[in-house]
């Protein structure tokens, strides 16, 4: 995301994909923060919703009336997801000097989860117990790399829908909680695939009785050799997959289910510095 000031009397928002090519423009009014010209009504209220906010947090967020230039530039194919709305909110709360978790959960709701990964630097583990954050830094690095993969299911889930969705049907899952936070800790230090695949099958199988909803292996990939966890809002987005089977065969697998957008674990894992 970059911001420059400009001589104009508005927010002048453009948005470009990986090649550079324009897939969203709009010009907001800084006396009300709304859309008066935008090629997609949607996502300008999305964007004016998160101006206000950044406003009601600190009030001299663009009082000076100066004309803006904001543009941003993915680094991935939109589509897949892989966190652009909480990117959009990290970034947003980077130039107003704002907090970014408040910002969320002012607009968009959630844990505020994925606002700390936009921040981060590598890997880590995040927690939320009674609206208290904390954050550290997680030492994962597995041995087992070569045999883990992300998968695009060819669907973006809407996170805001999902977690809605989830609310409205919520009880308390403390013991479930509980468990969940004991395979984390697990997972940290695990240094042996066959653990690691017995962990992520137990947090499918708690997630699967919470949601209500099928684990994604039994409802779309029963042949697969080896095990397949949801990512994110379940249903869309990307797939863990966990198998012994030799890339090239692995791939063909999902390349027959129309699925062709594959990445290895390291090529699309962030690896901390040092």
């Amino acid at each position: 995301m970059s911001v420059v000031e400009n001589s104009s009397s508005d927010i002048n928002w453009v948005s470009k994909d990986p090649s550079g090519n324009t897939w969203f423009n709009a010009k907001f009014s800084l006396y009300d923060f709304k859309a008066v010209d935008t090629s997609d009504d949607i996502l300008s209220k999305r964007i004016t919703q998160l101006l206000k906010a950044c406003a009601r947090q600190d009030s001299e967020f663009l009082s000076q009336w100066k004309g803006q230039k904001v543009e941003m530039k993915l680094e991935f194919e939109r589509e897949w997801g892989l966190g652009t709305s909480s990117t959009l909110v990290y970034c947003m709360a980077e130039w107003a000097d704002v907090n970014a978790y408040q910002l969320v959960m002012d607009t968009f709701g959630g844990s505020g989860y994925d606002i700390a990964c936009a921040g981060a630097d590598g890997p880590i583990i995040y927690s939320l117990i009674d609206y208290a954050i904390e954050i550290e830094q997680a030492d994962f690095k597995p041995k087992f790399a070569d045999r883990l993969y992300f998968v695009y299911l060819g669907q973006k889930q809407d996170s805001q829908t999902e977690v809605s969705k989830y609310k409205s049907g919520s009880k308390d899952h403390k013991l479930e909680i509980k468990d969940i936070t004991s395979i984390t800790e697990n997972t940290e230090k695990c240094s042996n695939y066959d653990d690691f695949v017995k962990l992520m099958h137990e947090h499918e199988t708690i997630l699967s009785k919470i949601l209500k909803r099928k684990r994604i292996q039994d409802e779309r990939f029963p042949d697969f050799k080896g095990t397949i966890k949801s990512l994110g809002a379940w249903g869309g987005d990307f797939i863990l997959v966990m198998s012994e089977l030799p890339e090239k065969e692995l791939k063909e697998y999902f390349n027959q289910k129309g699925l062709n957008v594959v990445f290895k674990y390291e090529d699309l894992v962030l690896k901390r510095k040092g």
